[in-house]
């Protein structure tokens, strides 16, 4: 059976879940590919999926992972991963990028990436069967959950 070579910064990711200390610069670094990854990824497929929370404390779903359509800056609209709050009512609002998440939030983050891509993959079977990135979401999960 031919063995997948998997991206580096993925298997920091997954190294870090299962015991490797997490250092803060080299989480963030690996962050920012997995942002860029995820912009691909939920480009394609143009669904929406509220993740897991990812809020400090007690408020735990108060901050929650999102794909959807994030508006940035100006005139910055693009599909990918953001810590959105979800306080008040209406469209949770787009918070920070993964990666620019506070220190004491990364390891909270780091934490929701499996449930967060176990989820994610299972709403692109239902709504985008057969894609590619589909498949893609379903090889991160396994790898985060090993």
């Amino acid at each position: 059976m031919e063995q997948k070579v998997e991206s580096p910064f993925l298997l920091l990711l997954q190294r870090h879940l299962h015991g490797e200390t997490a250092g803060g610069e080299s989480l963030r670094e690996a962050f920012v590919s997995l942002d860029h990854l995820l912009v691909d990824i939920a480009s394609d497929l143009q669904i929406t999926y509220d993740g897991p929370g990812v809020g400090l404390g007690k408020q735990a779903d108060l901050h929650r992972l999102r794909i959807a359509e994030h508006h940035w800056t100006g005139t910055e609209r693009v599909w990918g991963l953001a810590v959105c709050s979800y306080a008040g009512r209406g469209e949770p609002r787009s918070e920070w990028r993964i990666q620019r998440a506070s220190r004491e939030r990364l390891p909270v983050i780091l934490r929701a990436l499996p449930e967060f891509f176990r989820g994610y993959a299972e709403l692109a079977d239902r709504d985008r069967q057969g894609r590619g990135s589909g498949k893609r979401l379903h090889d991160i999960a396994l790898l985060l959950e090993r």
